[in-house]
């Protein structure tokens, strides 16, 4: 009897045993020797890509072996083989696909944790990501860790008649600006979460501020009320993508995005916090944990998002305690970005954008010591870009209003190492049932900064963000063999005007919320992609700060040193 089906029986049965125990290798693999191809995404925000890629390679591994499988059938029962008994049944065939397809069915169930970048520019800092091998089902942890330190020039430098009774700002102080704790990740691969707790903030957060006001009768020192929110929720969102792509729909609190400073990252900031005129912008109806529901999407060259929003995650019960009852806020923000200009070889990008917010339903208070007023408060205010004490020199005071508006204009260039970016903004409020000759106030603010990184390293253009990311150090931190991370230098000038018809013969009419213009340098320093730090500096002009007090303004003057300490990943 002929040997040729026996030699043809043993290839057959090696061969599919070979890619049994090949496919449980090859499952045990972390990742792929070639990483897939980039994709835009912001910080945190990014699906792993590894499994899927790993299913394909296995899935084709499968159809080659078929192949082989059916053409030595094919052999067996063909040719000058026909007449030999078959050596492989039906049967026996059938049982050797059921274990292919078997072993597939495991390999899916099989979970992968991988590490890859947070960003697409990002080499060295890496995330820990739970993932499926289809890449549908993913879980990445979140943390980052902030914590500041800073030193004011005495006094707060408000003229009151008493040049020796100037109210004191902290001579010294520390803040944990920001420890968020959380979780990202998609599953169904259409649909994506995410879900942040900030336990910072313990000396307030960029949302409630207290403020100097105007000198009271029989003291010499402004007022300050309110206080930090300490732990509060940041992000708690589910999003689904499927047939919406580009555009994807997101439904939770979370940031919104405002304008292209907040747009930006926290932890890509150039400076410890943004620049006022574009948190005045965020806080009026897009700052962290805003519920909110909508759309974002992008292009090669687009970046656009629409919004509806709400109130800020536990806000409500801070503006309107338990002597007061009423509704909350309603609004829509928008933003839209062109990048006309993209070259990752040589960094050059060009950036144009505009973004638009509008309060179409201010919050409601209504006391209950007077049931029959309501009032609809919308508040202008933030702190000199700096969150380590909580005086706000800025602040118009609620305005009753019908209705509230902030509308910018973006722009932003890169080339290698260097960058410049800047914002011009206008907000304004239509007031509710004012009185005669009383008009609606309107502001203004820009800013423009701009950094040099001068180990040579570029600040990476994301279109998925319409925002740039922070550089990721060449050489990370090993002074043995000579590397020293990033450096960049980075210098600002932001000016916000809150004053409205200080002149006015209607003293109702005047809005005293003042001028403030801050000048900004800083130095970072990057030793790697996880560990930031930052040390600035800050000469704050103020004007009109409050209500004039025996005919003096509040104007003066003052500077601040400050160091920040990044942990994130």
């Amino acid at each position: 009897m002929s040997k040729t089906p026996n030699i043809l029986r043993a290839t057959l049965l090696a061969s599919a045993a070979s890619f049994v125990l090949s496919g449980a290798a090859f499952a045990q693999t972390a990742t792929p020797a070639t990483p897939p191809p980039p994709k835009h995404h912001h910080h945190h925000d990014a699906a792993a890509t590894t499994g899927s890629d790993r299913l394909d390679l296995l899935e084709k591994r499968v159809e080659e072996q078929a192949e082989e499988i059916h053409e030595l059938k094919a052999q067996l029962n063909g040719g000058a083989a026909a007449a030999a008994p078959a050596q492989v049944t039906a049967t026996q065939f059938q049982q050797l696909q059921t274990q292919v397809t078997e072993q597939v069915e495991a390999t899916k169930k099989q979970a992968l944790v991988t590490f890859k970048p947070q960003t697409v520019f990002q080499h060295e800092k890496s995330q820990p990501t739970i993932s499926s091998p289809d890449g549908k089902w993913t879980f990445a942890p979140i943390v980052m860790v902030q914590g500041d330190w800073a030193s004011y020039s005495n006094g707060q430098p408000l003229a009151d008649g008493k040049s020796a009774d100037k109210d004191p700002l902290k001579s010294s102080g520390e803040n944990f600006r920001r420890a968020w704790i959380g979780f990202q990740g998609t599953f169904d691969g259409d649909f994506g979460y995410k879900f942040v707790y900030d336990f910072g903030g313990s000396n307030g957060d960029e949302t409630y501020q207290g403020f100097a006001g105007p000198t009271t009768a029989g003291s010499s020192y402004t007022t300050s009320t309110g206080a930090g929110t300490g732990p509060h929720i940041q992000s708690a969102w589910v999003s689904y993508k499927g047939f919406l792509d580009p555009f994807t729909f997101k439904i939770g609190a979370m940031p919104t995005p405002a304008n292209l400073g907040d747009a930006t990252a926290a932890d890509d900031l150039l400076f410890n916090e943004r620049p006022s005129p574009s948190q005045l912008s965020r806080g009026l109806d897009a700052d962290d944990g805003r519920e909110s529901a909508g759309f974002i999407g992008n292009g090669a060259i687009w970046n656009a998002s629409l919004f509806m929003t709400g109130d800020t995650y536990g806000k409500a019960p801070l503006i309107a305690p338990q002597t007061t009852y009423g509704g909350g806020q309603e609004a829509v923000v928008g933003r839209a970005v062109l990048a006309p200009w993209q070259d990752p070889d040589t960094n050059f990008n060009i950036h144009l954008g505009g973004n638009f917010g509008y309060v179409i339903h201010p919050a409601e208070s209504t006391s209950t010591a007077s049931p029959g007023v309501t009032t609809y408060g919308i508040t202008f205010s933030d702190r000199p870009e700096l969150r380590v004490d909580n005086v706000t020199f800025l602040n118009t005071g609620a305005i009753n209003a019908k209705s509230a508006y902030s509308a910018g204009l973006e722009g932003a260039i890169s080339w290698g190492p260097l960058l410049l970016q800047g914002e011009n903004f206008w907000y304004g409020v239509t007031r509710n049932n004012p009185a005669v000759g009383v008009t609606d106030p309107k502001f203004s603010g820009w800013y423009a900064e701009g950094s040099w990184v001068i180990t040579g390293e570029p600040r990476r253009y994301n279109i998925a963000t319409g925002s740039f990311v922070r550089p990721s150090p060449d050489h990370p931190f090993n002074p043995g063999n000579g590397d020293w991370g990033a450096w960049e230098l980075a210098g600002r000038y932001s000016s916000t005007d809150l004053d409205y018809d200080l002149g006015s013969a209607v003293t109702a009419d005047r809005v005293f919320g003042g001028l403030q213009n801050i000048w900004s340098a800083g130095i970072n320093f990057y030793p790697d992609d996880v560990l930031k730090f930052m040390f600035d500096y800050q000469h704050v002009q103020l004007w009109n700060i409050g209500s004039p007090v025996a005919g003096l303004p509040g104007n003066g003057q003052y500077d601040t040193f400050e160091i920040r300490t990044q942990v994130s990943f």
